[in-house]
């Protein structure tokens, strides 16, 4: 039902963009139509970002209580613990891999003239890559759990550093795509597919719903990407496994696994603000209106979490509460806060990092 609504919202947004382009003369024809998909592409995106959203039951996970469901062959394979569905597995991150990283570097190079930093961390990009797939090696076909948590240590120490390098460079799309990468091992080759066309999903829309449809755009895409990851509303779906990906099962310190899984759980609330973030200019005259939308954003999803507490105290005598309302309820309240979490810690860094800025001015005045 998201799905659906998520769709029927995109599609309003089209025609709403198609009727509002320039009309050099009137009565209204199809030569206006072609002007309009040749600028910006925005036939191009609407497509795209349609058939990301129906490729949602590709990695859909099938519930007790959803009748006459059937898994899609990718779905299959990942449930499944054959050397086949493995190396399926395997070649099918690879391919989504090595496409996210080529079209990161290359949207980077038509934006700007590569530097020698850009370049150098072009070649480490793949290396990285080599790195992700011998760390799902170690974890599936050889079940070597030392090297597993080597390589991702490794992974995680070396995508911080190259993130700082972007960051320095001022190429924010290269930072986010190093910053990704150990949350690519987080998630598993089975479900890497599904992380980067979600990635690619926020950022397309990002560029193409308008800014007063953004949070009502935003408040549906947390939903489906939690679907669309392959979770369930269900607390025996919780992805535990995320909590020992490079961490020794018998470690002491247990708030980095809490982390690792409530990051897993909630990637799709905390990605969302990077979405708005990006579709706003990140100057202080945007920073009110960036505000107001992550506003409005939190108050839609508070109204959808407080229907779900409805719906349950409304069934609390339904013989499937415990199985169905009330871990909707939890999630949907686990979604909320993640997102108010993560909206505060941006406005916090947006603040300060204004702030710096600010006194950088006051020196070169000076």
């Amino acid at each position: 039902m998201i799905r659906y609504f998520l769709q029927g919202m995109i599609v309003l947004i089209f025609i709403e963009r198609l009727q509002s382009c320039h009309r050099p003369r009137k009565p209204y024809k199809l030569g206006s139509i072609f002007k309009f998909t040749s600028q910006e592409q925005n036939l191009l995106i609407f497509m795209a970002i349609m058939s990301i959203l129906r490729s949602e039951p590709i990695f859909h996970k099938c519930r007790e209580e959803e009748i006459g469901c059937e898994l899609y062959y990718p779905a299959r394979q990942a449930g499944s613990l054959s050397r086949d569905a493995h190396v399926f597995r395997l070649l099918f991150c690879l391919v989504s891999l090595v496409a996210a990283n080529f079209t990161v570097f290359k949207l980077s190079e038509n934006q700007a003239k590569k530097s020698e930093s850009i370049r150098i961390l072009s070649a480490v990009s793949w290396i990285l890559i080599a790195v992700i797939m011998l760390h799902s090696v170690f974890t599936s076909l050889v079940n070597d759990t030392n090297r597993a948590n080597l390589t991702a240590q490794i992974l995680l120490i070396a995508s911080v550093a190259c993130g700082i390098v972007s960051w320095r460079e001022k190429n924010l799309s290269i930072c986010a795509h190093f910053l990704l990468m150990p949350i690519y091992l987080l998630f598993g080759d089975g479900l890497t597919p599904a992380l980067i066309t979600f990635i690619a999903l926020s950022v397309m829309i990002c560029n193409f719903v308008p800014e007063n449809s953004l949070p009502s755009v935003i408040a549906l895409l947390i939903p489906f990407g939690f679907y669309h990851l392959g979770h369930s509303p269900v607390i025996s779906s919780i992805p535990w496994h995320a909590a020992f990906v490079g961490i020794p099962g018998g470690a002491a310190l247990r708030i980095l696994p809490a982390i690792f899984v409530l990051v897993h759980l909630n990637f799709s609330a905390i990605s969302s603000i990077f979405v708005i973030s990006n579709s706003l200019d990140s100057s202080s005259q945007q920073s009110p209106k960036t505000s107001w939308i992550l506003t409005e954003t939190l108050i839609l999803m508070t109204i959808r979490a407080t229907f779900s507490c409805l719906a349950a105290s409304i069934h609390r005598r339904h013989l499937m509460v415990w199985k169905i309302f009330a871990p909707k309820f939890i999630f949907e309240c686990i979604l909320t806060i993640a997102f108010f979490l993560a909206a505060n810690s941006f406005s916090i860094l947006r603040q300060l990092k204004e702030r710096s800025n600010e006194k950088r001015r006051r020196e070169k005045i000076q």
